[in-house]
């Protein structure tokens, strides 16, 4: 019987050895191909000036997701609406952590993607005053309107959302997008 438990067993070894995958824990995160294309592509489309960030370091704020919703795209009352949103993952070794960047001509934008989440502050960013709205759980979120367009910048509402100190290192970065022909 301890002959046929140690076959077994070595069986059960080899399987684990040859088989299982091994490395590290952490997958590859799936960066966005051609995101900078697809922000000026948005850009020529929005009938408004697309702030959008630019100047993120790569190795650290890799685009995970990409969302656009162009004027006439859909039907209905959201026909005249030009979305454009970006999930982040800012990967740094030891823990990666989520942003999310929206800009929207939606007159109701904030209600939208925040709720109700009321203004509980503001900061002056690169010269730029943004809105801090923070929801019961402690989530922040920073919103800024210019003409004809919202801003809004946040840690995704989940667990591992970004820290105060990323979402703002992501709106400093937000800067209007040239919208030439090409």
């Amino acid at each position: 019987m301890a002959l046929s438990l140690a076959v077994v067993m070595a069986g059960v070894f080899a399987f684990v050895f040859f088989a299982l995958p091994r490395g590290g824990d952490e997958q590859a995160v799936k960066v966005v191909d051609n995101a900078g294309g697809s922000v000026a592509s948005f850009a020529r489309q929005a009938p408004y000036q697309v702030l959008a960030p630019a100047g993120l370091a790569q190795d650290l704020w890799k685009p995970t997701s990409l969302r656009v919703q162009s004027p006439g795209s859909v039907q209905g009352a959201d026909n005249d609406l030009a979305v454009l949103s970006i999930g982040y993952v800012v990967d740094r070794k030891g823990g990666r952590t989520f942003a999310r960047y929206e800009v929207s001509n939606a007159p109701d934008a904030i209600q939208r993607l925040l709720g109700n989440r009321p203004v509980t502050g503001q900061r002056t960013l690169a010269g730029q005053t943004w809105d801090e709205r923070r929801d019961d759980d402690g989530h922040l979120a920073l919103t800024r309107s210019t003409e004809g367009s919202t801003v809004i910048i946040d840690d995704g509402d989940g667990s591992g959302g970004a820290s105060p100190a990323d979402l703002e290192a992501l709106a400093t970065s937000v800067r209007p997008v040239l919208a030439s022909a090409s």
